[in-house]
C-alpha cells in the first residue's frame, strides 16, 4: 500500500518552525508573548520526552489543548500574583488580567508535559532549574 505525502511529513522531525506554526493554529494570540528563545529551549524538552515527530507533536498538543486552556484563565492565587506582577511588571500583569491568561506557549507546553510525564518531567525540570 503505498504512502500518502500527509503519512511522509507526519514522519519527519519537527522543527522550530512546525513548533509555532502549531501553536499559533491551536492557542490564543495572547498566548504568543515569548521570545524566539524560548520556545526553541522547550522545543528540545520536547525531543528529550520523545516527541520528536510532526505527528506526535500535533497529537500531543491536541490532546492536551483543552485542559491547557482551562488552567491558563484559572485565578491565581494571591501568591502567585504577587510573585507574577514582581516578574513582568504592573503593566504586563494588568494585561493578562485583563485577557485572561497566564502561560506564553512554552509554558504551555511544560504545563502539558507535567502532566503527561508526571515525576520524570518534574525531577528534569528541577536540574534544568538548578533546584
Amino acid at each position: 500500500m503505498p504512502i500518502s505525502r500527509r503519512q511522509i511529513l507526519d514522519l519527519e522531525e519537527f522543527d522550530y518552525s512546525y513548533l509555532y506554526k502549531s501553536m499559533r493554529s491551536l492557542f490564543p494570540n495572547k498566548n504568543d508573548c515569548a521570545s524566539k528563545e524560548d520556545l526553541v529551549e522547550v522545543l528540545h524538552e520536547l525531543k528529550v520526552f520523545n516527541i520528536i515527530t510532526k505527528k506526535q507533536l500535533r497529537l500531543f498538543l491536541k490532546r492536551n489543548r483543552k485542559w491547557l486552556l482551562i488552567v491558563d484563565q484559572e485565578p491565581l492565587d494571591q501568591l502567585h500574583r504577587r510573585i507574577y506582577r514582581e516578574d513582568i511588571g504592573d503593566e504586563k500583569f494588568l494585561d493578562a488580567i485583563r485577557r485572561q491568561y497566564w502561560f506564553c506557549y512554552p509554558a504551555l507546553i511544560r504545563n502539558a508535559l507535567e502532566k503527561e510525564c508526571g515525576e520524570s518531567y518534574g525531577k528534569y525540570s528541577s536540574k534544568r532549574d538548578k533546584i
